[in-house]
């Protein structure tokens, strides 16, 4: 059987080692509070810099199949640096949060593939009610609302839900909004 090797770690690299990490200490944030509201099911960290950031819990590896209870007990890490779900045994790093990294490797690697589908999805919804212009056409009647919403903005109609139809909107509405709604007013320049 080969002799194990022992590294050994000098007093002086362990001081240099301390001395960097308080260097970039400073650059560092930190969460000092983290909650999970289950009416958005979305985390909530309020950091050090006043800053708040929301991230949805379908993105954060371990917590996708847990319960709201065992979501809530939250405890922070590190003074802020990390946190932890003790009932999931789930940790998950402040500074790797906020850099998008949502878990492992493998994991991130899904989540990218589920937004190249995702995208994919989007963009063919929307190129099926374009004229050979590339505009939305108002013969495509029949497109959804989120096709023009994701094309104009939310600006042309906040009335129907992102399945309402356009000739339904248009049976509903007075002409001006039809007017806008197909044809958008243009600037001048």
């Amino acid at each position: 059987m080969p002799e194990m090797a022992t590294v050994l770690t000098t007093d002086a690299e362990i001081d240099a080692a301390i001395r960097q990490a308080r260097t970039y200490e400073k650059y560092d944030r930190r969460a000092l509070r983290a909650a999970y509201s289950e009416r958005t099911d979305r985390l909530t960290l309020h950091m050090d810099n006043d800053v708040t950031h929301v991230i949805p819990r379908s993105l954060l590896q371990g917590l996708a199949s847990a319960s709201p209870g065992a979501l809530n007990k939250i405890e922070l890490l590190g003074s802020g640096t990390g946190l932890y779900w003790p009932a999931l045994d789930v940790a998950h790093s402040v500074s790797g949060l906020l850099a998008g990294v949502y878990g492992s490797a493998k994991w991130m690697n899904r989540l990218r593939q589920k937004s190249r589908n995702g995208q994919a999805s989007r963009k063919s919804s929307v190129s099926r009610f374009r004229n050979g212009a590339n505009r939305l056409d108002e013969k495509a009647g029949n497109a959804p609302l989120s096709a023009i919403r994701e094309k104009h903005g939310k600006v042309y109609s906040q009335k129907g839900s992102g399945r309402t139809r356009l000739t339904t909107l248009h049976e509903q509405t007075p002409s001006p909004l039809r007017e806008q709604v197909i044809e958008p007013r243009r600037r001048k320049a």
